[in-house]
């Protein structure tokens, strides 16, 4: 405190005022915050081994399907589905409509048997998203089969969602980057017609000169485990596997690899269960794909064989 008897220190009325030095936040709090500006966003906890699962799941189906997709305008587009059957599934057919532009998305497909699905993504500005999932069913007269509400934040260091689902679930998600190549978060639920609640712990790292590597894990209240890792080997080539294990229950291990030519892209799938799975699909010209898929399983007898074609691909 400075009491001086100085002029500038005196107040209209001839009283001294008193002179309070402000403390020096010091260079720690200045390094917190380039420390902070420099962490990643983690992305969501639902795309947590979003590059894993992107090699081990190709598009695997069985028969043959055609897709026609038509673009009205910028922001109004409509497609076709028709799938032939095969011996296990009937043959189907199925009618989009899309309408979206920068901050808006509704999409939504009703089949021959009037089942229809609907979503709607919403932006609000930069930080926050919501996402509405719902279907309805001829079988269920004025009431929805089934619905999901979505609400994210997306922020410079980390991304929070809150979740419900009809019947009562309730859910809330947190992914925080603590340093330049790991995150950690966790998610919980509750039931409140069951009132069953449970939850998750979460931790992903990326590592290597342009983040090539990419490892994850999240273990439930319920004694589930998931593990994953993902290599990118070169901007043509991607490899992947994962651990999925429940406890008294099962657990189930896959190897997956892609790989990106000019022109085509093709992913095989290799599981403890003995499933052999792979893909290919190859861009016959801007407005054409080609789509074949198969899947064999010889302990149980299970094969697939699938054929398609898009027209009017992206």
């Amino acid at each position: 405190v400075d009491l001086g008897h100085d002029a500038n220190n005196r107040e209209p009325s001839g009283r001294l005022r008193l002179s309070v030095p402000q403390p020096d936040p010091g260079p720690d709090i200045a390094m917190l915050k380039r420390f902070m500006a420099d962490l990643p966003n983690p992305g969501t906890l639902e795309q947590l081994k979003r590059e894993a699962q992107g090699i081990l799941s190709p598009d695997v189906f069985d028969g043959a399907r055609f897709e026609f997709n038509k673009t009205l305008s910028p922001k109004f587009a409509l497609n076709h589905n028709v799938f032939l059957g095969s011996a296990q599934m009937p043959a189907s057919y199925e009618f989009g409509a899309n309408f979206g532009d920068e901050r808006v998305l509704i999409a939504s497909r009703v089949d021959m048997g009037g089942r229809l699905n609907g979503r709607i993504n919403a932006q609000f500005g930069e930080s926050f998203a919501a996402r509405l999932q719902a279907q309805a069913s001829p079988e269920s007269p004025g009431q929805m089969q089934s619905l999901k509400a979505d609400l994210d934040y997306k922020g410079s260091t980390c991304c929070a969602g809150a979740t419900y689902m009809g019947g009562g679930l309730l859910g809330a998600n947190l992914m925080q980057s603590i340093t330049p190549w790991l995150a950690v978060g966790g998610e919980g639920f509750y039931h409140t017609q069951k009132e069953v609640k449970g939850g998750a712990v979460a931790a992903r790292a990326q590592w290597g000169h342009k983040g090539e590597h990419v490892a994850t894990a999240k273990a439930g209240s319920f004694g589930n485990v998931e593990l994953s890792y993902q290599r990118k080997v070169s901007d043509k080539v991607g490899l992947a596997t994962e651990m999925q294990y429940y406890h008294n229950q099962f657990c189930n291990f896959g190897v997956g690899y892609e790989f990106r030519l000019r022109q085509a892209t093709f992913k095989g799938l290799i599981q403890s269960d003995t499933t052999c799975s792979a893909s290919l699909e190859e861009r016959i010209n801007p407005n054409m794909n080609l789509m074949l898929s198969g899947q064999l399983n010889h302990k149980k007898k299970d094969y697939k064989f699938g054929f398609g074609v898009v027209i009017g691909a992206a």
